[in-house]
């Protein structure tokens, strides 16, 4: 397997003075730290949890998270899914709705290949396209997906979702299982209280939805949805029996400005991306060699972690750059020193690198690949 240009220097503790950057770092012993914290808070509530690997896109972590104690994965595109039961991995959950025939197609071929595969459903579209390519000698399970007020996908009417639960539950090729309510939209409100405030009025109107399948004999058993922004709310007052967080593995700059928990925080930054200084000709910046390829734009500028005065600030400067910018007196990195940032938001980061570099005491022990990558 093609590791990269860094794959030489598995192994070495001066690897830092020869990596090719721009590069994604991971610290091991912080990733396998959030990963152990987020079962053991998911077991203390009694409830469960499956991880997104949207957030990471690689089955080497996918397997840590089910060994940890998940009982599966969310998957947001058919290509993770597909990536994720090459692997062996099962209790797979497609979060988005498929309602194309190739996509259907694709999905029937991952289920030949695990023994549990769930997938959301807002339409009939959907439900005759899983039934035209699925065997009832190996069904699939099926949530209702139910719109949090995000206004991007979901049904937004009770009455809607008893009506295709009902034809799930009659599909020989369908095992209804019950509701996915995922509510992305709030995960970064920043003050615990607020957002407390604002996911307990979706709770109100799922429990709408919930008392509606009910009445109509189609219980949920599977209530789906949270994530690593309101998981201490979800665990501790919501209605979910299971959480999909995503984020909490890595943490990103997003996420370091949201109050997640009473006390703090319990997960710790394991991503940084590292990038190089390759130019010091302007006086007040020095250009890095990290721009829109290699980190997510959509959350403003990234943070210094290490390499630069922390209160440099960062700026794309195009595809391939980036600049820092120093007050008078910061000590400015010079040409070719290594500079560590916090991504922005972790999830588009991770998509746009073939590779992560794993780090354990200052050593470069490995070199995982993001084969969940693309559509």
């Amino acid at each position: 397997m093609q590791l990269g240009p860094n794959q030489s220097l598995i192994g070495s503790r001066d690897f830092a003075e020869r990596l090719a950057t721009p590069a994604l770092i991971v610290d091991l012993d912080a990733l396998e730290s959030n990963i152990r914290k987020m079962s053991s808070l998911v077991e203390q509530s009694g409830r469960k949890h499956r991880p997104h690997v949207k957030a990471h896109k690689s089955s080497l972590i996918g397997r840590r998270q089910i060994d940890a104690g998940a009982i599966g994965l969310c998957c947001a595109t058919i290509r993770e899914a597909e990536a994720m039961a090459a692997a062996g991995l099962s209790g797979l959950l497609v979060t988005a709705p498929v309602v194309t025939p190739s996509s259907v197609a694709r999905l029937a071929q991952v289920r030949a290949q695990i023994d549990e595969l769930m997938v959301v459903v807002e339409s009939d579209m959907a439900i005759d396209a899983l039934m035209s390519c699925l065997s009832a000698d190996r069904p699939v399970d099926v949530l209702i997906d139910i719109d949090m007020s995000m206004g991007r996908t979901g049904l937004t009417e009770p009455s809607e979702a008893v009506r295709l639960a009902n034809r799930v539950a009659k599909a020989p090729q369908l095992r209804y299982r019950g509701i996915q309510a995922y509510y992305g939209h709030l995960q970064h409100v920043p003050t615990l209280a607020e957002r407390h405030e604002r996911v307990a009025e979706q709770w109100r109107r799922l429990s709408g939805f919930i008392h509606a399948l009910q009445s109509a004999g189609l219980k949920p058993d599977i209530v789906s949805g949270g994530g690593t922004g309101t998981y201490h709310l979800d665990l501790e007052f919501g209605p979910f029996t299971e959480i999909q967080p995503g984020s909490y593995i890595f943490m990103d700059k997003q996420y370091g400005a949201v109050e997640l928990a009473p006390g703090g925080s319990p997960f710790k930054t394991a991503l940084n991306v590292a990038a190089r200084v390759v130019s010091v000709v302007q006086p007040d910046r020095v250009i890095i060699d990290a721009g829109y390829k290699a980190m997510a734009t959509d959350a403003g500028p990234a943070m210094v972690a290490s390499g630069a005065a922390a209160d440099a600030t960062y700026q794309f400067m195009g595809d391939e750059h980036g600049a820092l910018r120093f007050t008078d007196h910061a000590l400015r990195p010079k040409l070719g020193d290594l500079v560590r940032l916090v991504s922005p938001h972790c999830d588009p980061t991770i998509n746009l690198h073939n590779q992560i570099h794993i780090v354990q005491d200052g050593q470069l022990v490995d070199i995982w690949p993001i084969e969940a990558r693309g559509y």
